[in-house]
């Protein structure tokens, strides 16, 4: 019986064991997390840091914990954060695997080079974030405190919260253009019309960009925005390839 004669019950028990299998790979990926926490806390701090370089009044660089359960919440925060980042391969390799027997055979071609790139999307982005764009937020809140008069005093949770939420933020917005190709690859979605609609797509990123950042300042609006447009721009060159990787294999097939 080929696969996509499974009854529905069947279907639903196979989605369960992916659902199992990717939680087991994050519950492991987090177990690490935790038991590295150590390390996994300095890499953290990191763009503290590199924030703090070169101020005049450097602010302290020591992170509060104000209530009895910081340490241990911000500890299962951190542990969770790098179990997704650590597992995210396995998760989209579990869920190809789910998914494959439903394809066609054009599709199942595009799988393993999804997964990869999609993948390194993923890092991408979080690495984009981590190296240019955390520093320079943090620095600009750390200026922006001096310019009221405030002293800048962070506790763990809310760094932490901040730090992970543009990681994971930025990772999967760098999906942007592999999602555009893929659209197009399989014939659902035209360069044309998302050139002709391209005022519409700058709204739709901006305010893709206001639910990515975990604040709602316009520094950071523009730090996720203008990536974000660049990808929409990578993504509509991608779509114009695909289309015409399209039209040479309906060629190859009506001359065959």
């Amino acid at each position: 019986m080929k696969d996509s004669e499974k009854p529905f019950l069947d279907h639903l028990e196979d989605l369960r064991g992916v659902i199992l299998k990717c939680a087991a790979a994050i519950g492991a990926g987090s177990i690490l997390g935790v038991m590295s926490i150590g390390r996994v806390m300095e890499i953290l701090r990191w763009p503290l840091t590199q924030a703090q370089e070169g101020l005049v009044q450097p602010a302290p660089s020591t992170l509060l914990a104000l209530q009895v359960t910081d340490p241990m919440t911000v500890t299962l925060q951190i542990g969770i954060g790098a179990g997704i980042l650590l597992s995210l391969p396995l998760v989209l390799f579990f869920l190809g695997q789910y998914l494959l027997p439903a394809l066609d055979v054009r599709e199942r071609g595009l799988l393993l080079p999804v997964f990869l790139v999609g993948t390194g999307l993923f890092f991408g982005g979080a690495l984009f974030c981590y190296f240019l764009v955390l520093p320079r937020a943090l620095r600009f809140f750390q200026d922006f405190n001096r310019w009221l008069g405030l002293e800048t005093s962070w506790t763990m949770t809310s760094y932490t919260d901040f730090a992970l939420q543009m990681l994971v933020g930025f990772g999967l917005s760098f999906e942007l253009p592999l999602i555009m190709v893929i659209l197009a690859r399989l014939g659902i979605l035209e360069q044309k019309v998302v050139s002709e609609h391209r005022r519409h797509a700058v709204v739709a990123l901006l305010v893709l960009a206001a639910c990515v950042t975990p604040t709602s300042d316009p520094f950071n609006l523009g730090l996720m925005f203008v990536p974000l447009y660049a990808l929409f721009e990578l993504g509509l060159a991608g779509m114009g390839w695909a289309e015409r990787h399209n039209r040479k294999q309906s060629d190859s097939l009506s001359h065959s």
